[in-house]
């Protein structure tokens, strides 16, 4: 804290704003597409008490439109391009044009209204990415209908109703919409949803069939409804993730929405009708705000991916992007890791990904060294250019757009710096910075929780992320800043010493160059720090003795592991460093809260569901999977 404020009160008095230049902005040359970035441009005001408010001087306007107004625009100027694609039973790709995309969103806005539907009402949607899923959602926002998109995991998998219980009573829809009426009935024994009138693709009983609303007339109804619909009404509920407590139904008005495509814009320059491969959930920010709404401002066509990032299904991810050769790509960490071992063994995969990819973007969690530097390597060698990879940052109560790297990120945990029409606010924590925000896409509360929307903020209005961060050089703060960790993550050890959890993380992962997949690390209230770690596979067979037999217990892979932590260790702290570790067998849980639907590992929850081994990482006598440094 010290160090940085003091750097910073060398060029900037209290009260006072300075703004620095980093470079005027530059243009690379791709087959396709000119990518241009912003400048790197920072504002800086220093308070008295060390606090920073950051903002970018890029000029802002407030957003006067709706996501929803790209419809009839694309359909009138491209009725013929494909919007959106999906996978069918045959193995080919069921597509939906503009001009159609726009008819059934009329029709079946029209067929809510005469089913009662009125201004405010909620509409759940409980199953994954489709097709029909799109045009519902934009059929009800277009007519003042709230769209509630639901995890498909807590209609799907054990223990999930109960998180889908704890949703549907504070969300009381008046209709639910799900691809298989027969798949997700799981629902109805919750009350809330059964008394709702539910729409089905497949027409299974008790459900309207989704075809028979699609087909309906446009009337009056819908273009009046359509005309009336504010900017600052409510359009979407999305859900946490409940990591730190049930599910908070974040809302996201319309100018929230449209703000958080603009800022993004004003930083990189969009790819003329942009083609992606998509797997990241609807029901998630990054997935139905950045990747399926860009895709509709962009008038771009957009392929959902029926792949995930997991080992067992990441071979449909591979076919899909091979196939349609996307001009950006979005991704978690763990998704990229997949893709460089994938192209690592068969270049042509690699050929085809990268023919006229112009951007390569992650968010979720920070990427690890090894990864970033095989990202670079690999479109290099392949394409002869340089794909440029970015990162970003954001909330669920941001829409998500909080800062991005409007450049090709050199280093982990860069999350760039603020966006265009925002303020972030940074109060110093220990060596960090605890980060809040301020703006035009930021929520204006949660559902029928005025009690944590009131915590949610401070009393000038900043939202309360819950997040450190820091700057990658005080001495240019222009260079971007860091993520070093989330607030609810961090602990003390029995010292009273405070643990950064976000830091830490990410230089294990860099120490052990790629052989660790990812980490959980345990020591709250004990002595020391441990940790439970994820191998990866395919680096792991590098080092081990008996690449053949079982990675987590082979001797080459420990020594190795236990040779790298003990140069980690030799960096750092007394608080940081690491005394055992234990190699996991069994993947990340996703039915236990341990791995979101966003592929990144919940701390909180693998510490709690895996008791059991963190008790072995701290006996007496150690375990004989636990290897002591």
């Amino acid at each position: 804290m010290r160090r940085c404020a003091s750097l910073l009160a060398a060029v900037a008095a209290p009260g006072r704003a300075f703004c620095v230049l980093l470079q005027s902005g530059w243009e690379i040359s791709m087959s396709t597409h000119k990518l241009t970035f912003a400048p790197r441009e920072l504002s800086i005001d220093t308070r008295s008490d060390g606090t920073l408010i950051l903002r970018s001087p890029i000029a802002w306007s407030p957003c006067e439109w709706r996501i929803t107004d790209f419809l009839p625009h694309w359909a009138g100027a491209a009725s013929d391009r494909v919007f959106l694609a999906q996978r069918n039973q045959a193995g080919g790709w069921d597509e939906i044009s503009y001009g159609e995309a726009w008819l059934q969103v009329q029709a079946v806005g029209q067929s809510l209204i005469d089913l009662g539907a009125t201004t405010g009402d909620r509409l759940a949607i409980l199953s994954g990415n489709s097709i029909e899923h799109a045009i519902v959602a934009f059929a009800a926002m277009s007519i003042g209908v709230i769209v509630a998109p639901v995890s498909p995991n807590y209609s799907m998998m054990p223990g999930g109703l109960a998180r889908l219980k704890d949703i549907a009573e504070v969300l009381q829809p008046r209709f639910v919409f799900v691809q298989s009426g027969s798949q997700f009935s799981a629902g109805r024994a919750i009350p809330e949803l059964a008394a709702a009138t539910w729409i089905s693709v497949d027409g299974a009983p008790e459900t309207i069939p989704f075809r028979a609303l699609a087909v309906k007339a446009p009337g009056d109804g819908f273009a009046q409804a359509a005309a009336a619909l504010s900017c600052d009404a409510v359009a979407k509920i999305l859900f946490t993730s409940g990591s730190t407590g049930l599910p908070k139904g974040v809302l996201n008005t319309h100018r929230m929405m449209a703000s958080a495509l603009q800022m993004g814009i004003l930083l990189v320059s969009p790819s003329p009708h942009p083609i992606q491969v998509e797997w990241l959930p609807w029901h998630h920010t990054m997935g139905g705000n950045v990747i399926l709404h860009g895709i509709l401002k962009n008038g771009g066509t957009l392929y959902i991916d029926d792949g995930r990032p997991l080992p067992q299904l990441f071979h449909k991810t591979i076919a899909n992007l091979t196939e349609i050769s996307p001009t950006a790509m979005f991704n978690v960490p763990a998704g990229y890791n997949l893709l460089c071992e994938a192209i690592e063994r068969d270049a042509d995969i690699g050929a085809r990904v990268f023919k006229r990819m112009d951007r390569l973007s992650y968010a979720g969690a920070a990427i690890s060294e090894g990864t970033l530097e095989k990202l670079y390597r690999l479109t290099s060698s392949i394409t002869g250019r340089q794909i440029p990879v970015m990162s970003g940052y954001g909330t669920t109560e941001t829409a998500p757009t909080i800062s991005t790297t409007h450049w090709a990120t050199d280093q982990p945990g860069e999350i760039g710096l603020p966006a265009p029409g925002l303020q972030l606010k940074l109060i110093p924590v220990s060596d960090t910075y605890e980060v809040r925000v301020k703006g035009p896409n930021v929520t204006p509360g949660y559902l029928g929780r005025p009690d944590l929307t009131a915590m949610a903020f401070d009393e000038e209005g900043f939202y309360r992320i819950g997040d450190t961060v820091s700057f990658i050089d005080p001495d240019r703060p222009e260079r971007g800043l860091r993520f070093t960790g989330r607030i609810s993550e961090n602990f003390k050890l029995a010292n009273g010493t405070w643990v950064s959890i976000g830091a830490m993380r990410a230089s294990i992962l860099a120490a052990t160059r790629g052989v660790l997949l990812d980490i959980v690390v345990a020591g709250e209230n004990r002595d020391s720090c441990t940790l439970l770690c994820w191998l990866n596979p395919a680096e792991a067979k590098r080092v081990a003795m008996d690449p053949d037999s079982d990675l987590t217990a082979d001797p080459g892979v420990a020594a190795f592991l236990k040779d790298r932590l003990s140069e980690y260790n030799a960096t750092v702290g007394s608080s940081e460093r690491v005394c055992a570790f234990l190699l996991l067998k069994e993947p990340a849980s996703m039915a236990a809260g341990e791995i979101t639907d966003k592929a990144y590992v919940n701390q909180r929850a693998v510490l709690k569901h895996r008791g059991e081994h963190v008790e072995r990482l701290y006996a007496a006598e150690p375990a004989r999977e636990v290897v002591r440094l």
